[in-house]
């Protein structure tokens, strides 16, 4: 039960009503990652980077923001702003991080992020080996990214800077999960902070469905033993591990959340998160366990024509987090029926009537097939 009680106060509202603005600097990247949709869908795909004006527009409502984080489809260390925009969301006084397939993360950009007070980077990566990482990530080079994971970790030494948070992150699939632990001591070696193992979470294509690690029913068993490895490796060697289940389970909400975070595509299209606003042409495919649904992007208005606050407050994007205000509430309503009774005996009957209540407030439909809304 005190799993539910960290969640709901997790949600709760802070200091500032937004807990992040997710911001994607460029849709561009130069590698041929198997799962991106970039790779998927060359022809339908729309490149283009955030103008430092628009991103400037936007940071007029980071006083509202805990953390900017810049990422979306792309590589945000392509935009030739990037360090830029990392000093305006501090200068605002938010945490600013960013995702990077790492690749150029040289030298001088690890200095410049160091001085512009970055304080979470994550790093990506797909394999313990060579052949594995460069298999699943194409156009990647491996070596290269643990050596400028190992400078930027000297460099921080070397300005006694304990910003930025180095994050390893670990994508799962049927094809590497077996390196997991053996890239648990790689982390560690190279100065890594954090290790996150993740999931496969968004799959165009019946063949990249099939590549995810995780299951829609029971986890795999050798899988899972892969994770248990690396999860115990990490405790023996102190270093911070994360991982997402190999199991789906309906959550109330989504680590998206809606109510608290948003997602700016470079063109400027606000919507809940990056899997719904894709800056490709046509619908979004997705594959979800086994069957194939298509959805509309979804853009609720363009910051570069509206106010924020104006687009937040629409009808249509309050509908949406209506969805998942009245699925938080049934939780509320459960967290303090758990209080009230003082016999683990009564907790059945509470989660019994709080899983009708829930199936009584479905995801919204857009939200129903993503692998984000069942703890992947």
């Amino acid at each position: 039960m005190e799993w539910l009680r960290k969640y709901i106060e997790k949600v709760r509202v802070k200091s500032k009503p937004f807990l992040a603005f997710q911001i994607e600097p460029t849709s561009r990247c130069q590698l041929k990652c198997v799962m991106c949709p970039r790779t998927v869908f060359p022809d339908e795909w729309v490149n283009g980077d955030m103008p430092l004006l628009a991103y400037k527009n936007i940071s007029k409502f980071f006083h509202l923001v805990e953390n900017v984080h810049l990422q979306g489809w792309g590589e945000p260390l392509l935009h030739p702003e990037l360090p830029n925009m990392v000093a305006i969301a501090k200068a605002e006084s938010c945490k600013a991080s960013l995702t990077t397939n790492g690749m150029f993360l040289t030298r001088n950009m690890s200095e410049e992020l160091i001085k512009k007070c970055l304080d979470t980077i994550v790093i990506s990566i797909a394999g313990a080996m060579r052949e594995t990482h460069e298999n699943i990530r194409c156009g990647s080079h491996f070596e290269q990214i643990i050596d400028n994971i190992r400078t930027l970790a000297n460099l921080k030494l070397k300005m006694r800077s304990k910003t930025p948070k180095i994050v390893l992150s670990f994508l799962m699939t049927k094809t590497n999960i077996k390196e997991l632990p053996e890239t648990v001591i790689l982390a560690k070696d190279s100065g890594i902070n954090e290790f996150v193992a993740t999931n496969l979470d968004y799959t165009p294509t019946e063949a990249l469905d099939d590549l995810k690690a995780f299951s829609c029913n029971q986890a795999d068993f050798e899988f899972q033993n892969c994770l248990d490895a690396a999860r115990i490796r990490a405790e023996k060697i102190k270093l911070p591990f994360r991982f997402y289940p190999l199991e789906m389970e309906e959550v109330i909400m989504c680590e998206m959340n809606p109510l608290q975070i948003v997602f700016i595509s470079f063109d400027g299209c606000l919507s809940p998160c990056v899997y719904l606003n894709m800056t490709k042409r046509g619908m979004i495919p997705r594959i979800f366990c086994g069957k194939q649904y298509e959805i509309e992007r979804q853009c609720f208005g363009n910051v570069g024509e509206y106010d924020f606050m104006e687009i937040w407050n629409r009808e249509d994007y309050r509908r949406v987090r209506g969805f998942y205000t009245k699925r938080m509430s049934v939780y509320r309503k459960a967290f303090y029926l758990i209080d009230a009774f003082q016999s683990q005996n009564d907790a059945p009957a509470v989660f019994e009537k709080m899983e009708i209540m829930l199936r009584e407030n479905p995801l919204p439909s857009v939200c129903h097939t993503c692998y984000k809304a069942y703890s992947i």
